[in-house]
């Protein structure tokens, strides 16, 4: 049965709901430890950003449609990347001296097809782990083995152990 207030999206039972606290306060301890700056992005933005980020031109199919307020359009935000890349722009820092790491767990809004929704696969509205790091092509290499770690570390905390650890090489 849907819920009457849903379009798909998941939601949580009393239960739940602490439990999805605790993995978020853990998370959010991780991002800091690691670094990461935590930010919170609007969930509604101006189209316009999404015409600049290029998620309006290729990605505007699975976004809902547009809404009329103001003075502008607005869309609810199906990532999380051009906020993230907004605060970026609007630090004072440069980049040469600053390795900027954002992360958020941050609710996103997707257009699913009701014939490509399946269970919490392809859902409506959902929150995420997201995180995005601006560096100098100097630290790329380090910055990509911080991630597979934290990554690794997030699925090991979690009880997932049973992997293959991965390995990659970078060409010049």
């Amino acid at each position: 049965m849907i819920p009457p207030w849903d379009a798909r999206k998941f939601s949580s039972r009393p239960g739940e709901i602490l439990d999805r606290k605790q993995m978020e306060d853990w998370m959010r301890e991780e991002y800091i430890r690691r670094g990461y700056s935590l930010v919170y992005t609007p969930h509604v933005a101006r189209r316009q950003l999404f015409h600049t980020s290029g998620h309006e031109g290729y990605y505007s199919q699975n976004m809902f449609d547009a809404m009329e307020l103001d003075d502008a359009e607005y869309r609810l935000k199906p990532m999380n990347c051009p906020g993230h890349i907004l605060i970026y722009k609007d630090s004072l820092k440069s980049l040469s001296r600053f390795a900027g790491a954002a992360g958020e767990l941050g609710t996103v809004y997707r257009y699913e097809r009701s014939g490509v929704m399946h269970g919490l696969l392809r859902v409506r509205g959902f929150t995420q782990d997201d995180a995005h790091i601006f560096c100098t092509p100097e630290q790329i290499e380090s910055e990509i083995a911080g991630c597979l770690d934290f990554a690794l570390d997030v699925l090991k905390d979690f009880g997932f152990d049973k992997f293959p650890k991965p390995s990659f090489h970078l060409e010049s």
